[in-house]
Parts: structure tokens; C-alpha cells; sequence
């Protein structure tokens, strides 16, 4: 594809209902990117605050709940070891006859009782002697499992907390926190206390702070960075270590994860699925994205709307320009309720009037033009038989030794052949030499002494003129001018790069501005007896037609001082290179 099928394809017109759209829908879809642009990310960095904020509130009080119940669980448990009334009761208790022991046994219960019923978020508790594996004092049935092998959350000396674990309440069977304290007797060294939270104590604490419609996912993990509680085990198995649970980081992983460390240096975290975390998010982008939508729908009504506002006047004034250019005269008045298109209408009422007010000025022009042709062609009816009757003359006069009749009609011949010669433009040259037998001619006619003096520029001879123009400059002078005696210059040369100058002056008796109009008039009789019948009338209008405002035609004469003609004609460039 060469570039200028390029350049017309490129330019190919597109309609204006189609443009109306593009213009439309981009200038509705600009604002929306931007404003959606910067809206994206002020409600995606609020929103993010936001869920951050809640899960990190979530895990801030899912800490303080755990801190609380291990304080809890630590404080009873100092009631319950050696250096509180109950230890020491326990510790009377294994030394004890049988009598002693049965009051020690209702002190002992009747003690843990009361603990139980003034910490209400207690549950199971009991004695445990670790060597016998026995379970002593318990207020609750104890399931037979191994409490060593319990998630431990903490250990320090002789205190083992134990993370989340199912109860070991056979009855119960919730998630509870628990501690497991030695306890300091004399004699023995394998006695502990075991204490457990109450029933869905631990789930309470994790579960009700849940702020993501259960989707969120608690992990407790221990001092040394171990998992010991997971409410998703299959992602986040019980025993792996924290840094596997980091792995799971959206957006490889899925999931968003949080954390915080306790002063016991355990941790509770939190992991948020990706979805869950953007959740609120996506539903407002969305619902732009339904806005952008509509507002694109509503903007492609309004350029339906515009385009058909704007289309029936537009196609009302195409209507009207092709009746112009199948030249019909008669048109409806239009109006419209559009101000634009109303302005639009009577201005091309206007134009559409003056357009055929032009049209009626050329064809008068026209019909002038040919009445110029007309006279011009009744001078050359039947050229040939004047040339065969003065060529017969010519020869008669040779025969019977009429030398001057001879040389006179052999000029008179050679003015015709030339004035009603057809052809285009002569040259200078051509129109001077015909101008020097005129003059010749007209010496023999007038009665008066007449020089004609003619002075051309060597450049301007070859110059491109229209043929019969001096002529009728002479013959006006000849005519109008002179009467006695007198002389007739006539000059031309070249007036710049693009124009001749032609002069015709007479030293004669001159004419008033009256006598000159009266002269350029169309039905002025005189002109028609002036030379050929054409005279200075046809000179002026030839130039009018032939040249409009490139060519100047101007008279200047004074009573008693002669006359000047002066005619400024254009000539082409290529013509007058050469």
C-alpha cells in the first residue's frame, strides 16, 4: 500500500453519530478512571486499614482474654500448692490415719468448692500424683488420659501451661486452657495440681472476637515457635512451626497472616483467607463497576439523544444544499427550535439568494459577452469575398499603371486580413506593424497633417496581446482628437514582472468627462461611427471580459491639451519567459 492510499484511508470521513459516541463515552469514561483510579486506592488503603485493624484488635484481645484466664489459672493454683491452706491440708492428708483423712477429705473439697464457686470460669481440677498415675479431689469426672501429653503453651520450672486441648471432662469434651503446678511436699516429689478453664471458656476467648464470619483462623504457638493450636489443622497442622505458617502469605499462599507476642513469649496469630480479606473490596468494586457501567449506558443515551438532535436539521440543510446543486429556485422557509440551527438556516437563505443573484449576474455577463462576439463576427462576414474583391482591384490598378491605387489597396488588404483574422492572441510585433498600415492608410483618407509616433520596448515586441487593441486607441485619437494638425504617441512597454503598459496619447483639442462617458456608453450611437463600428467601446469591453480586475482601462483628457488613453494588461508568466 503506497502512501498516498495511506493518506486516504487516514482521512476517511467517520460519521457524526459514531463520533458523537466515542466523544461521549470517552469523555464519561476519563472521569470515571480517574475518579475510579484515585477512589481504588483510597477505599482499597481504607478498607485494608480496616480489616488490619480488626484483625489485629481481634488478636490483641484474644491475647489479653488468654493472659487473664492463665493469670487466673496461676493464681488458683498457688491456693492449691504447698504454701496455701489446701496444700497443706493435702499434705496432712497423706500422713493422716483413716479418721483423719475422712475429715481432711470434706476440708479439702469443701476448700475446692469454694474455689471453684468464686472463680466461676473454672472447670475441672484435681490433684495428680504422677509415680501412681491417681487423680485425687476431683470435681469432675476425669477421663483416663495422659496429661503429659497435653499441648503445652508454657513451661517453665514447675509450671506447665497447657494450650486449647479438649477437656478432660468426659461430659464436656469443649476446648480448654489448662496448668499443670507442682506441688511442694516434703515428702513427696511427684504431686501436681491440675486445673482447667470452664466449659467453651478457651472457644469463647478465640471465637467470639471473630470478626469475619468464622472465616478467621486462630493459631496458638508456643514459646519455642511450635504450633499448639490451630482451628484449621489441614493448612495449619498442630506441631508445624510458625515460619511454615508464614509461608501460607497471600498471594502464594491464600491467606493474609497476623500475629502477636505475649509476655510469656508465646504467640497468638491470625490468618485471613485472601477472599475473606478483600472481600469488602471486591463487593465495592463491583458496585463502581455497576456505576460505570450505567453511566456509560446513560452517555450513550444522551449521544443517541444529542445525535438525534442534531441529525434531522443537519440532514434538512443537505437536503437544501442538493437542491442548490441541482439548481432549484424554489425552497421552503425553515426554522427550528435550535438557536445554532436557526442562525445556520437563515444565513444559508442568504448565501442561497445571493448565489443566484451571482448566477443571473454571470449569465448577463455571458449574454453581454456574446453580443461582443456577435459585432465581432459581423465585421467578419464573408472575409474572402472583401480579399477576392480587392485583390481583383489591386490588379486592375496594376494593369492600367495605377501605382498609388495599387499600393493603396494592397494595404488596405493586409489591415482587413489581419484585423478579421481569427486566431487567438497576436503579438506586439504583429499589432504594430498592423497599427503602421493603418496609420498609412488613414494619412491618405484625412485632409490634416498627422505624425503617429510609436515607441515599444525591444522585450515587450514578443509579448502575447489581444489581437485589434491599438487600433481603435489610434483611431479614437484620429477621431475625437484632432482636427488641424497634431501628433499621437503611442508607447509600450513592460509594467513590472507580470503586466504590459500600452499608452496612446494626442496632443488634440481633448474631451470634457461628459463627452468621455457619453463616449464608454453601450447605446451610444457615435461609437458606431467610428472605424470599423467597434472603436474604443470594444476595446473596453473585450479587456472587462476577457481579463476582469487583472487588466485597468482609464481615460484622461483636458480641454484643450490632448487626450491619453492608458491600458494595463496582464500577461502569463510562462509567455512572458519566454
Amino acid at each position: 500500500m503506497n502512501l498516498s492510499m495511506l493518506r486516504r484511508n487516514y482521512s476517511k470521513p467517520y460519521s457524526l453519530k459514531y463520533q458523537l459516541i466515542i466523544i461521549l463515552f470517552i469523555s464519561s469514561l476519563t472521569p470515571l478512571i480517574l475518579i475510579g483510579s484515585i477512589s481504588y486506592v483510597s477505599m482499597y488503603a481504607i478498607l485494608q486499614n480496616k480489616a488490619e485493624g480488626g484483625v489485629q484488635s481481634n488478636l490483641h484481645q484474644v491475647r489479653i482474654s488468654l493472659e487473664d484466664t492463665i493469670g487466673q489459672l496461676n493464681h488458683t493454683s498457688q491456693q492449691l500448692a504447698f504454701d496455701g491452706r489446701v496444700g497443706k491440708n493435702l499434705e496432712s492428708y497423706l500422713s493422716a490415719d483413716l479418721y483423719e483423712k475422712k475429715r481432711l477429705n470434706d476440708d479439702i473439697r469443701s476448700e475446692l468448692s469454694l474455689i471453684h464457686f468464686t472463680n466461676p470460669t473454672l472447670g475441672l481440677m484435681f490433684y495428680y500424683f504422677a509415680n501412681d498415675n491417681q487423680k485425687l479431689f476431683e470435681n469432675f469426672n476425669v477421663r483416663d488420659d495422659d496429661i503429659l501429653k497435653l499441648p503445652v503453651l508454657i513451661r517453665f520450672d514447675k509450671i506447665t501451661y497447657y494450650g486449647p486441648h479438649r477437656s478432660l471432662n468426659p461430659i464436656d469434651g469443649n476446648e480448654v486452657l489448662s496448668i499443670l503446678r507442682k506441688v511442694e511436699l516434703p515428702d513427696r516429689d511427684d504431686v501436681y495440681v491440675y486445673i482447667e478453664t470452664n466449659f467453651k471458656l478457651a472457644e469463647s476467648i478465640i471465637k467470639d472476637n471473630d470478626q469475619f464470619g468464622g472465616h478467621l483462623v486462630h493459631l496458638i504457638v508456643d514459646n519455642n515457635g511450635k504450633v499448639v493450636y490451630s482451628e484449621n489443622t489441614a493448612d495449619f497442622p498442630v506441631g508445624s512451626s510458625a515460619a511454615a505458617a508464614r509461608k501460607k502469605q497471600a498471594p502464594s499462599g491464600g491467606y493474609y497472616m497476623f500475629e502477636e507476642t505475649s509476655n510469656q513469649s508465646w504467640k497468638v496469630m491470625a490468618a485471613v483467607p485472601e477472599w475473606v480479606y478483600k472481600l469488602e473490596i471486591n463487593r465495592w468494586i463491583k458496585q463502581f463497576a455497576m456505576f460505570a457501567v450505567l453511566t456509560l449506558a446513560v452517555s450513550g443515551c444522551l449521544a443517541w439523544l444529542i445525535w438525534r438532535a442534531v441529525y434531522r436539521p443537519l440532514n434538512v440543510l443537505n437536503a437544501d444544499i442538493r437542491s442548490v446543486k441541482h439548481n432549484y429556485e424554489h425552497f421552503p422557509v425553515r426554522q427550528s427550535q435550535i438557536s445554532e440551527f436557526a442562525v445556520i438556516y437563515r444565513e444559508f437563505a442568504d448565501m442561497r439568494r445571493r448565489i443566484f443573484e451571482l448566477i443571473e449576474e454571470v449569465e448577463q455577463k455571458e449574454k453581454g459577452k456574446a453580443l461582443l462576439e456577435v459585432e465581432k463576427l459581423m465585421t467578419q462576414i464573408n472575409p474572402h469575398f472583401i480579399h477576392n474583391t480587392l485583390d481583383t482591384v489591386r490588379w486592375l490598378a496594376r494593369a492600367h499603371g495605377q501605382k498609388e491605387i495599387d499600393r493603396l489597396v494592397s494595404m488596405l488588404n493586409k489591415v482587413l486580413y489581419y484585423n478579421l483574422g481569427k486566431g487567438g492572441p497576436a503579438r506586439i510585433r504583429d499589432e504594430i506593424e498592423a497599427l503602421r498600415h493603418y496609420v498609412e492608410l488613414q494619412g491618405i483618407r484625412y485632409h490634416f497633417q498627422f505624425e503617429v509616433h510609436i515607441h515599444a520596448n525591444p522585450r515587450a515586441l514578443e509579448l502575447p496581446i489581444p489581437r485589434f487593441i491599438l487600433q481603435p486607441l489610434v483611431e479614437n485619437a484620429l477621431y475625437h482628437g484632432m482636427e488641424d494638425q497634431g501628433a499621437i504617441e503611442v508607447v509600450v512597454k513592460e509594467d513590472g514582472p507580470a503586466h504590459v503598459l500600452i499608452e496612446v496619447k494626442d496632443n488634440g483639442e481633448g474631451m470634457s468627462q461628459e463627452e468621455i462617458d457619453r463616449l464608454m456608453l453601450d447605446d451610444n450611437p457615435e461609437r458606431r461611427l467610428v472605424g470599423l463600428g467597434i472603436g474604443l467601446q470594444y476595446v473596453y469591453r473585450m479587456v472587462k471580459f476577457q481579463f476582469g480586475p487583472d487588466a485597468s482601462f482609464h481615460i484622461e483628457s483636458t480641454k484643450g491639451e490632448g487626450t491619453t488613453v492608458r491600458l494595463r494588461l496582464p500577461v502569463a508568466e510562462s509567455e512572458h519567459a519566454s
